[in-house]
């Protein structure tokens, strides 16, 4: 649990305070979108169906506890519903009108198929922002097909830019397209709810993402290359002289992985001075990386050459000082350890604890982005499952505990 990253005045509550969402997302990129919304606080109930969560098998565990689960539903209220029963679905429509946002990430047409679509929410007296993450989209030829972020990975041609010239096309080691997905999801979702604000719309508007696009909408040129140069972009590796500037990976002297990074004449002038390249900063001050680009993508090869020499000859200390002192961007990269040792992420309030029922309090991601003067605070990790039934069914509906315990011995719930 965290709270504000100043000492001033008491912090005001997080920004999307007041805000509604139900999530009834049963992937990673449809609860994830859930979790960035509450992390900002939102209050998010989150439906599971009664026999459990996909996301609750992902590995890896401590015991029975999926770690995904506990990361990506952490801050929400968690009640179980099977919304494809006709009780379930009753009971949904009964409170669906409370709720500002709606997430769910099923194949297209399976809360049609429920009798839950636009047109029965809405019917139900729902006004809200639905957000509908499918692999292919709501329309389109492959609407209908199931998809997962790896399928997303490779159709938006990340994959195939992604690995090196004489390898494979690489798939990233964890749920990129996804995470992608959840970002532009929950975009769409906030430039909906401002829409419907402003305009005084009631009803349900649809947020239409499809896994593969936001990866795609990330990649800037490869379109533009194929259309424009009749040339489609190849796996460069690390080292993106294709793009006409200087970044790859170098190994130290002692082991350790560098990593630099610079864009524009001045930022790679600072990384060549550091090794006393004369040369080559005599070739940036006349001019270069304004010439042809076969000129140029020789000149980063030269920079790349050099770089890698240097590395291989010094210590990580010795590369960093001598970066350091030329105002250089790099740094070396890190695994789980260093991140959990650094103090910057700490200062950042970028490692956090949050309170969790099976391990006492759980180490993970802090909130992003920050809004500084107001509260950013996770108050669980992901809950058992049904932890919020008797506080959600019966406090907030008002239902009986009789009726909560038959719905229970039913399976509705």
């Amino acid at each position: 649990m965290t709270g504000p990253m100043n000492d001033g005045p008491e912090p005001k509550p997080g920004v999307l305070s007041g805000l509604r969402v139900l999530d009834v997302a049963h992937q990673y990129s449809g609860a994830l979108t859930a979790s960035l919304l509450g992390d900002l606080g939102a209050e998010v109930v989150s439906i599971e169906h009664p026999k459990g969560s996909p996301i609750r098998t992902m590995l890896p565990k401590r015991g029975e506890e999926s770690l995904w689960w506990k990361a990506v539903q952490r801050g929400k209220t968690n009640i179980t519903l099977n919304l494809s029963s006709p009780r379930g679905r009753e009971l949904f429509l009964s409170f669906i009108g409370e709720f500002d946002i709606l997430i769910e990430n099923f194949r297209p047409g399976t809360l049609e198929r429920w009798r839950l679509g636009p047109a029965d929410l809405e019917a139900a007296g729902a006004n809200l922002a639905l957000l509908r993450i499918s692999g292919f989209g709501q329309s389109g030829p492959l609407r209908d097909l199931p998809g997962f972020g790896t399928v997303a990975e490779a159709m938006s041609g990340f994959a195939h830019l992604n690995g090196y010239p004489d390898g494979p096309p690489t798939f990233p080691s964890t749920t990129l397209g996804d995470g992608v997905a959840a970002i532009f999801g929950a975009f769409g979702l906030l430039a909906a709810h401002i829409a419907r604000s402003r305009e005084g719309k009631r009803g349900v508007e649809v947020v239409d993402v499809a896994l593969f696009e936001g990866l795609f909408r990330l990649i800037p040129t490869q379109v533009l290359s194929q259309h424009l140069l009749g040339v489609a972009p190849r796996r460069p590796g690390n080292f993106l002289s294709s793009h006409g500037v200087l970044r790859n990976l170098y190994l130290t002297k002692d082991a350790r992985y560098l990593c630099v990074s610079a864009v524009g004449p001045q930022a790679i002038r600072r990384v060549v001075m550091a090794p006393g390249a004369a040369e080559l900063v005599a070739q940036i001050d006349a001019g270069v990386m304004h010439w042809e680009q076969p000129a140029v993508e020789a000149f980063l090869i030269a920079c790349n050459e050099t770089l890698t020499r240097w590395a291989a000859a010094h210590t990580y200390d010795e590369l960093a000082e001598a970066l350091t002192r030329a105002g250089a961007v790099f740094n070396r990269v890190y695994d789980a350890k260093d991140i959990i040792e650094d103090p910057h992420y700490h200062a950042r309030d970028d490692l956090i604890e949050v309170p969790d029922r099976d391990f006492g309090s759980i180490l993970m991601q802090g909130v992003v982005p920050k809004f500084p003067g107001r509260e950013h605070r996770v108050n669980c990790a992901g809950q058992g499952r049904g932890a919020g039934n008797e506080a959600f069914y019966e406090g907030r509906l008002g239902l009986a505990p009789e009726t909560v315990r038959s719905m229970r011995r039913d399976g509705v719930i």
